[in-house]
């Protein structure tokens, strides 16, 4: 056992998970004695992710995690590393290769379910040799596979799998892992070329480093939590988390955000007030949407889940879809939604919905046009979360709204942003009109420098429910 000990090489390979804290494979790493080699390494795979849609947004916040995560890992006594590769076929054979020339013994890291990542990491376990591979749950809170139906099938509705996973949750708990205190000499942390020179949109609201991402989830949950219901939907409110983006690069864990709002509600989460656990509710849906992505392969594969409309005939206008994604629709909420999008990598979760109905309903654009634009934009683009979103509003996915369900853009920038802040904000333009007169500017004078509506909104509505019927028929 001594020698075996001494021999060891562990190597842990870092995905979407880039933090130390409360990282299941970290953990397990490091949970050895302190003479025992560790390597870590990060591989890029450029060329596939360039056909994924990864944009400039998310590749700079990635090199910024990076960056602060060897320094963190330095300190521990852990060289990190990071390879610049073209494909999953290239990971595939370095770690293979790597494996094999640095005597290493065992591999860590986190599962991943995307149709592409599963592939890639089958084929790794089935090329270990010798190589121990140990792979962890840590991006979702219940493994998929686990929350399943009476007849053992994925569910394709959220209640029941909310339901079914709370049940679940509830029996098995869980809670962050332990980070062992193993004493190593520290080192210099690593150089290497950068991912990205500069981003396409100002990212400096998104937290940059671990103890950034604990005071955003800190201050979310004392001052925010206890009423999210009530401001969530307001864009014009610091009303949400803005975690998004550390959750879905893995600079903080769904674990860590369970167990602060537990510590600052003082009860488990099946017993919130209905005010908190509408947040609660989010982190189950970012489950719920993973589960998918391995229950129903097509999703990875930009298919519809309702494979029924695939047939629809979507209208697809050049013009029309260059004006949705330059914020020039003469529509305000969907205007300044495409604004702060371009201009911050995120958008408000409700604006989300209202320009994605926009462009799938009232334009009748392919969702696809729509969700690829979000993923080369948004710092929190996640294959599972934003294919989900895009196929709810177009009402070609699961549990999607009805196709009869379009949303009213101007009752919405009514209901949820009555001073018309958010929209003034973004559309200055509209500063000149009465404030009331900003959902809908249309219905008197067009203010200099704005655009007419593209589109006629009722008969839009008419057009995408007609479309849909024809399916049916």
């Amino acid at each position: 056992m001594r020698l075996r000990r001494i021999m060891q090489h562990r190597l842990i390979w870092f995905r979407d998970d880039l933090r130390v804290t409360d990282n299941a494979a970290v953990s397990a790493a490091l949970d050895c004695d302190p003479n025992t080699r560790i390597s870590a390494v990060f591989l890029t795979a450029e060329s596939d992710w360039a056909s994924f849609g990864y944009g400039p947004n998310r590749l700079y916040y990635t090199q910024q995690l990076l960056t602060h995560l060897s320094t963190s890992l330095a300190s521990l006594g852990i060289c990190l590393t990071v390879i610049r590769l073209k494909t999953y076929h290239d990971q595939v054979a370095w770690i293979g290769q790597f494996c094999a020339t640095e005597c290493v013994s065992d591999l860590y890291f986190n599962q991943e379910y995307q149709w592409n990542e599963r592939l890639r990491d089958r084929q790794i376990r089935d090329h270990a040799g010798s190589v121990t591979v140990h792979a962890f749950v840590d991006r979702v809170l219940l493994q998929p596979s686990t929350v399943l139906t009476g007849d053992e099938r994925f569910y394709s509705v959220f209640s029941p799998f909310k339901r079914r996973w709370l049940s679940i949750y509830q029996d098995q708990g869980v809670r962050p892992f332990a980070l062992p205190h193993r004493s190593r000499a520290p080192m210099e942390p690593n150089q290497w070329s950068s991912l990205c020179d500069r981003p396409d949109s100002d990212l400096s609201q998104f937290p940059m480093t671990e103890e950034d991402a604990q005071r955003a989830l800190e201050d979310f949950v004392t001052h925010r939590l206890g009423h999210y219901d009530r401001t969530r939907n307001q864009p014009d409110v610091s009303g949400t988390s803005r975690l998004s983006g550390a959750l879905a690069r893995g600079l903080l864990s769904p674990r860590q955000c369970i167990q602060a709002a537990e510590d600052q509600i003082q009860r488990p989460i099946w017993e919130f007030p209905d005010n908190a656990f509408s947040w609660i509710n989010e982190l189950i849906w970012r489950d719920f949407y993973q589960h998918l992505l391995v229950g129903f392969p097509r999703l990875s594969k930009n298919r519809a889940f309702r494979t029924e409309t695939e047939a629809l005939v979507w209208r697809n206008l050049p013009a029309e879809i260059d004006a949705w994604k330059a914020g020039r629709t003469g529509i305000p909420i969907v205007d300044a939604g495409m604004r702060e999008l371009k201009a911050t990598g995120w958008m408000h979760n409700r604006v989300r919905m209202i320009v994605a109905q926009f462009l799938t309903k009232n334009l009748l654009c392919d969702w696809r046009i729509g969700e690829a634009h979000f993923m080369q934009f948004l710092v929190d683009s996640d294959l599972g979360a934003n294919n989900g979103g895009w196929q709810w509003s177009a009402s070609t996915g699961t549990d999607a709204a009805p196709y009869f369900r379009v949303f009213n853009p101007v009752s919405q920038s009514e209901t949820h942003d009555p001073q018309a802040n958010y929209i003034s904000h973004w559309i200055p333009e509209l500063l000149t009109i009465p404030v009331k007169k900003r959902h809908a500017p249309w219905s008197g004078s067009i203010p200099q420098g704005y655009t007419a509506p593209i589109v006629d909104l009722k008969t839009s509505r008419q057009r995408a429910i007609d479309a849909f019927k024809d399916l049916k028929s």
